[in-house]
């Protein structure tokens, strides 16, 4: 365990310590139980956002086969481009 000193207003320090009094805890307890429920919090929302952006991508892949691949693609791309601003340049 490490120790971490931390700044807290009087409105913050009067309620974490009701709190603390409330469940028969130490301001620390409740202060540890706050982090590690802020960051599993972070952790599912970021899985969450990952696994929205993978069902995404798997049901928009293949939906313009039309197109060239990635790469192919992206160059074709660039030569319709070069192509356009070399004519700016005459």
């Amino acid at each position: 365990m490490h120790r971490t000193q931390i700044y807290l207003d009087d409105d913050q320090t009067i309620r974490l310590d009701q709190r603390a009094a409330a469940e028969g805890a130490t301001r620390s307890t409740v202060i540890r139980r706050a982090v590690d429920e802020y960051l599993t919090r972070e952790e599912r929302d970021a899985a969450a956002w990952q696994e929205q952006w993978r069902k995404a991508v798997e049901e928009t892949a293949g939906i313009a086969p039309h197109l060239d691949e990635g790469a192919e693609y992206v160059e074709g791309l660039r030569r319709g481009d070069a192509e356009r601003l070399s004519g700016f340049e005459r």
